[in-house]
């Protein structure tokens, strides 16, 4: 006679269903915002370290948009020269700036006041950290997003492009001369670039941080949440984007296409997990998107100017 062993879940995944319970637990009209802007709706971040040499821009091109990156040189006053730190990349970085832009929005500036007097403080309070390696993560995350400027272009109809460079966040002591050991000197104020608290302010797109808590392990999952997010609620009819047009958008980092069929239903059960509401499926020739409610319920413009 044989028994059964039932095979205790992992840490993650015990994580991802208490996060999943506290989410369904938590109504629509209750759950925190965290804001990106439009435009990073349409193209995103590298899911993954993109090791450039300094004088290359990383690129991202989806339909009209076209996302570019590329790193500042960041002065190492401890070695009197000039360092290159590399792109911001992965779920921690969109998470994090998800939280600052939030931030900005309900202050109503773009210098941001932390009520943290630590990083560690200050991630617990949001809740995007159970450990030490991941407080190195968004200390490096946060570094790269200061030394990094963001170009997003739109071509419009008649040829034309719009165009706009915007660095993201300022005022954080790289290289700390108190601390020289230390990448990013931690303060309680952060300052948002004015092109970028402009376009913020103008275009914010709301995201649910109980829905991205459960992705936050996963930068595709959190790129897939924020196309829907930004698209199903305003469809007047059926959406039908091929596979093609999907691998440009989510997949530029994949090779193959079956390679990417795959992730991407990967990508699905987790994103269903978080926004139960959303309703779209795929077959062969592509994905077919229908009006949904929004993951989170908007709020009254009352923080913006």
């Amino acid at each position: 006679m044989s028994s059964v062993e039932h095979k205790k879940p992992s840490k993650y995944v015990e994580s991802r269903i208490r996060l999943m319970m506290d989410s369904i637990e938590t109504p629509r009209e209750e759950r925190e915002h965290l804001y990106m802007p439009v435009a990073l709706a349409h193209v995103y971040f590298p899911r993954r370290d993109v090791k450039l040499d300094p004088t290359e821009s990383y690129m991202h091109k989806s339909g009209n948009f076209q996302l570019n990156i590329s790193q500042l040189p960041v002065p190492n006053h401890n070695t009197g020269k000039n360092q290159f730190l590399g792109l911001p990349f992965g779920p921690k970085s969109r998470l994090l700036l998800g939280v600052i832009n939030a931030l900005a929005l309900k202050q109503g500036s773009n210098k941001i006041d932390i009520e943290a007097d630590t990083l560690p403080q200050f991630l617990q309070k949001i809740g995007l950290t159970d450990g030490g390696n991941q407080i190195h993560q968004a200390r490096n995350q946060i570094a790269r997003l200061s030394s990094s400027l963001i170009s997003v272009s739109y071509k419009e109809e008649d040829g034309s492009t719009m165009h706009g460079q915007m660095p993201i966040v300022k005022g954080f002591d790289l290289f700390p001369q108190s601390q020289p050991n230390q990448l990013l000197l931690w303060k309680r104020h952060i300052v948002l670039s004015l092109d970028y608290w402009e376009e913020l302010q103008k275009h914010p797109l709301p995201l649910s941080l109980e829905h991205l808590r459960i992705l936050s392990g996963n930068a595709r999952a959190i790129d897939f949440y924020t196309f829907l997010a930004y698209r199903l609620h305003s469809l007047k009819k059926p959406l039908f984007l091929t596979w093609a047009t999907m691998k440009e958008t989510f997949g530029g980092d994949i090779g193959r296409m079956d390679h990417f069929k795959e992730k991407m239903r990967d990508t699905v059960k987790l994103v269903k997990l978080a926004y139960r509401d959303a309703k779209f499926s795929c077959d062969g020739q592509g994905w077919t998107f229908e009006n949904s409610p929004a993951p989170i319920q908007k709020k009254l413009n009352k923080y913006l100017p």
